[in-house]
């Protein structure tokens, strides 16, 4: 099966994407992780796995008992020395059948339209005991909480708006998912089912804003078709540098849950 994806991480821009994603959110996955999971001798799967930077850490967190397999469709830019590196679309299945005792996805199934499907195939892969933790964006508010002019605001909104609403749906994006997942969760058998959800505000030149003009960068051309002018858009990549502008950043929703049975234990033999 092949999938159009929004987002091209093969690229420069999609370099700086993964690199401005693990700068703002790698701190949270591993503090909502390292409760639960990723201990010694454990047998880990990190799906999307970006520039490789969670995988990196479960590496060192497993240690040599352990195994950490690190899968994305496009593995230009991951790198996690020690992990088994699968260039693999996830519509296709699982590169490798588990079972694992953790499995983590972050900003990876807002994208696939077969979403509640591979949640099912997730958490079959999942040892007794296993933890699955998925992390997705929400819907953010479209209107900035501040702009230096009225323009400048209904700029932003005129961009980001339309950019929500009808590019992200066009390529197969929800970003109503991370809303149900606690409950797909539940109807999947998992029990200590657990949810976090981060909110913050960005200023013009934080890694957020510079996040919104690289999505915006990538998404140029389905914008251009919605009528935003290369004017516009030029516009909008010197607001999101200027600290006079604030918005609100996606909405990050973390939710973990653990499959029933026997906990698999901090150590596994060789």
């Amino acid at each position: 099966m092949t999938t159009d994806y929004a987002f091209d991480s093969g690229t420069d821009l999609g370099k700086g994407q993964l690199d401005l994603l693990s700068e703002m959110f790698d701190g949270l996955s591993r503090d909502f992780i390292g409760a639960v999971s990723a201990r010694p001798g454990q047998r880990c799967l990190d799906l999307g796995a970006g520039n490789g930077s969670l995988a990196r850490w479960m590496v060192e967190r497993v240690g040599p008992t352990g195994e950490v397999h690190a899968v994305d469709l496009d593995t230009t830019h991951l790198d996690a020395p020690g992990a088994h590196v699968h260039r693999h679309d996830v519509n296709d299945g699982l590169p490798d059948e588990g079972p694992f005792d953790l499995i983590h996805a972050r900003l990876l199934l807002l994208h696939l339209e077969r979403r509640r499907e591979i949640l099912t195939e997730l958490v079959g892969a999942l040892a007794p005991g296993g933890r699955l933790v998925l992390g997705e964006f929400t819907h953010p508010l479209t209107v900035p909480l501040a702009a230096l002019t009225t323009a400048d605001a209904e700029l932003f909104d005129k961009v980001v708006g339309p950019g929500l609403g009808k590019v992200a749906p066009s390529a197969g994006q929800d970003y109503s998912w991370g809303r149900g997942i606690d409950w797909a969760m539940t109807e999947e058998g998992l029990t200590e089912v657990d949810s976090m959800e981060y909110h913050h505000t960005a200023l013009g030149g934080s890694t957020g804003c510079r996040l919104y003009a690289n999505y915006a960068a990538q998404m140029a051309p389905p914008l251009r078709a919605l009528g935003v002018t290369d004017e516009e858009l030029r516009r909008l990549h010197e607001l999101l540098h200027d600290p006079r502008l604030r918005v609100q950043f996606f909405p990050f929703v973390c939710v973990r849950g653990r499959k029933p049975g026997a906990d698999p234990g901090p150590v596994r033999e060789a």
